[in-house]
């Protein structure tokens, strides 16, 4: 399976792009808005008897929000799309983790039994996205030097406070340079 594709955008559709590739241009359908023409654009490809289908999406934790919410029992491909295109991952993070059903039910095709159940699935399954972030900081952390185990701390605390990977650089490394 492919992890991301980097190309030149090509072609931009409200629910696609055209990916290049040396001469070869990917359809890839896409929730987010890729405004560059230069783009990293992270897959997930399903593979059916008479077609193959690439989804694409600026981040992993975007890639990864979008495979769990096909998870859920009556979430297709469609009600995950507008899911991505009305909420960022931040916010969604945020309306599983509180439980918000009337944020889920403001997203056009999810009604309020469908957006329970999404609730209820994905409450404490999303967690591994924070995870994923703590990792990605420690990392960037220790390629600029720092501990590892002063990284690690930091970037937990850093992730309770925000979900967004830049911001919780600047607040890791305003925490290290105050323990310094």
């Amino acid at each position: 399976m492919f992890e991301f594709i980097k190309g030149k955008i090509v072609e931009k559709k409200e629910d696609y792009i055209v990916v290049e590739i040396g001469g070869i241009g990917f359809k890839i359908f896409s929730p987010s808005d890729f405004d560059k023409d230069e783009a990293v654009v992270y897959i997930r490809m399903r593979i059916k008897e008479d077609e193959i289908l690439m989804y694409g999406f600026k981040t992993r934790e975007e890639r990864d929000i979008f495979e769990q919410l096909l998870s859920v029992s009556g979430v297709g491909v469609k009600h995950a799309f507008s899911v991505l295109k009305r909420y960022t991952v931040d916010e969604l993070l945020d309306i599983f983790q509180k439980g918000d059903i009337d944020a889920l039910t403001d997203v056009p095709g999810i009604g309020k039994k469908t957006a329970q159940r999404i609730i209820l699935e994905l409450k404490g399954r999303v967690d591994f996205i924070k995870n994923e972030l703590v990792e990605d900081i420690v990392q960037a952390l220790i390629g600029l030097g720092f501990d590892k185990k002063e990284s690690v701390k930091v970037a937990s605390e850093a992730v309770r406070e925000t979900n967004d990977i830049q911001k919780a650089v600047k607040i890791a490394l305003q925490k290290l340079s105050e323990s310094v």
